[in-house]
């Protein structure tokens, strides 16, 4: 296999979405378990396929224990607003930000929307990142 990159090595990531997700209103999707929390902030990428409506935001939330303690936004973790598809965003949090053991990913609306698909990809620093 091969890939090119810009000077920046590959981020392998994981999805936080089943692959393609269609919500139809404000949604707060299912938990994803990394295993352990870590110490060293997350890239997110957002893909959006379709969109109609006004407006839907996307965001990042995590848990320690998936629900019990719970669910909170990632500090960075939002992405710009979709008006609009095809589309995508890349957001990264703080370096040293501390990243909970499950995350999920919800869509929030100020107007309306009616079908956004789309995907989101989650790569959680393991070590110290000079960015």
């Amino acid at each position: 296999m091969q890939a090119l990159a810009n000077g920046y090595g590959l981020e392998w990531g994981r999805q936080l979405t089943a692959g393609k997700r269609t919500d139809t209103a404000a949604t707060n999707g299912t938990g994803v378990d990394f295993t352990a929390a870590s110490s060293f902030g997350a890239q997110f990428y957002l893909h959006v396929i379709s969109f109609v409506g006004t407006d839907a935001t996307i965001k990042i939330q995590e848990s320690s224990d998936n629900g019990a303690d719970v669910y909170a936004d990632v500090t960075g973790g939002a992405f710009t607003a979709v008006t609009s598809a095809p589309t995508s965003q890349r957001i990264a949090t703080s370096a040293v930000l501390a990243v909970e053991r499950y995350l999920r990913v919800v869509t929030t609306t100020s107007a309306g929307f009616t079908s956004l698909v789309f995907s989101v990809t989650a790569v959680r620093n393991l070590t110290a990142t000079a960015f």
